[in-house]
């Protein structure tokens, strides 16, 4: 009798169970953008003899697509934010035209690949199948870490070579990690947060095994030398190639000042308070905004609305229907986010930092997401609810670990891996007629 597993290629059959996931993941989800990538497109139009596109752009694409234009042009622009990801979707619309596959294409196929690291880390950390599927499953099925990654932005590209530096990591192949450390702080210089939550993880794990401050750090420098110094020289390097090849600036340094000035800027000043969750400010053209403050990115108490990136809107009679919504909506585990912080910090303590999961989870959580409440509230800094999506994994990762002990537990996992998934369904961004059919019977937002 012929097996499913006798079907498989033969260098399938070798994986081992994180890269089996690894492999499936990818594949789902580049699929699944690759249906979906040319919606929204733009519409073609002939103007003086000149063919113009115009429209089509999903959030801010609005700002990256024509800045990847112009450096397509030879024109140095968007000088705040590092090159890599803009310089990546500029190969892309090289090769496919400047058109929503030559946007999107490189962001997919990244986020995708992001995803698909996300089992290789957690198998390497945990060693449970259990803590593995449940981790990928949350991370690949959140609905606005799947939009984000979909979209021409900085964060795919980032997203990847940040989960590659910490595969990396966690094999104590630290030249390797310092390199692409350095690739996805020339994506997104955000990251820098992620990297310091791993490198607190390193010394507090070296801390528990010598109980002594002075013999930690001294254990800890060359880690910390090579991965900072490499990484730099990765990020510096690249500025450096980016300012000579388009005259933009006329060395990294000068560069990096701008990048610091114009970020330390961006400052919000509200007139109204709904503290601690948001506040109101009042714009230049008397229109208002939201501050959605990092509290409520993980609060189930009046969590922030979610934001339409893109939505199109259709109407039949009373029928109103939305096939294109590109939404930054949060997904139900954000909520476990304190719960889960408190308890990786706890067993961390218990076990006298023996419990490197813990460990692991705790210090990415601590380093990637509070420092955002410095920035809101004390630098009143803008800041938004997609900054929250680098912490997701090890929310996700923390939160499977912390329920598989018992029965009981593994069924409050199951409960919500399924809300994911529905959630996932109901928020999918470009909805073919059946898929609204389906939330239409179900009495389900569509």
């Amino acid at each position: 009798m012929l097996k499913p597993q006798n079907l498989l290629p033969a260098f399938v059959k070798k994986l081992g169970f994180d890269q089996k996931l690894a492999v499936a993941v990818f594949i789902i989800l580049l699929g699944l953008r690759l249906m979906i990538i040319n919606s929204p497109s733009p519409e073609v139009k002939v103007v003086d003899g000149e063919t113009r596109v115009e429209g089509g752009l999903v959030f801010d694409e609005a700002h990256y697509v024509p800045a990847v234009r112009k450096l397509l042009r030879g024109e140095s622009v968007n000088h705040e934010h590092p090159p890599l990801s803009k310089l990546l979707i500029a190969a892309s619309m090289l090769v496919f035209g400047d058109n929503p596959v030559g946007w999107r294409l490189m962001p997919s196929l990244l986020s995708s690949a992001a995803v698909a690291l996300i089992p290789l880390i957690a198998y390497r950390l945990t060693r449970s199948r259990f803590a593995t599927f449940f981790t990928t499953l949350l991370i690949a099925a959140d609905v606005m870490f799947f939009n984000i990654g979909t979209i021409a932005m900085l964060d795919g590209p980032a997203f990847f070579f940040l989960f590659l530096a910490t595969y990396m990591f966690l094999q104590t192949r630290y030249t390797s990690t310092a390199i692409f450390f350095g690739l996805a702080l020339l994506s997104k210089t955000s990251i820098v947060f992620n990297v310091a939550g791993l490198l607190l993880f390193s010394f507090l794990a070296i801390y528990s095994r010598h109980r002594k401050i002075m013999e930690s750090l001294q254990d800890w420098s060359p880690l910390f030398e090579k991965t900072v110094l490499i990484g730099l020289a990765v990020f510096m390097a690249g500025l450096t190639v980016y300012d000579i090849g388009f005259r933009a600036y006329s060395n990294p340094f000068a560069h990096l000042d701008y990048m610091l000035n114009y970020h330390a800027q961006l400052k919000y000043n509200c007139t109204e308070y709904e503290l601690p969750l948001r506040c109101t400010v009042v714009n230049q053209d008397g229109s208002t905004s939201i501050v959605d403050l990092p509290l409520s990115w993980i609060s189930p108490i009046s969590p922030f609305a979610a934001a339409p990136y893109m939505v199109v809107t259709v109407t039949a009679g009373d029928r109103v229907w939305h096939p294109v919504a590109y939404y930054g909506v949060y997904s139900p585990y954000w909520w476990t986010t304190a719960l889960v912080l408190v308890y990786s910090l706890y067993m961390a303590v218990k076990s006298r930092g023996a419990d490197t999961v813990n460990l692991f989870v705790f210090s990415w959580i601590a380093m990637s997401y509070l420092p955002y409440f410095l920035l809101a509230h004390l630098l009143q800094r803008w800041v938004y609810t997609f900054y929250f999506l680098p912490t997701l994994p090890a929310v996700a990762l923390g939160l499977s670990m912390m329920l598989r002990e018992d029965r009981f537990s593994r069924y409050v996992l199951y409960g919500i891996a399924a809300l994911q998934l529905i959630w996932f369904f109901i928020y999918f961004p470009v909805k073919s007629d059946t898929h609204i059919h389906i939330l239409e019977l179900l009495n389900l937002p569509r």
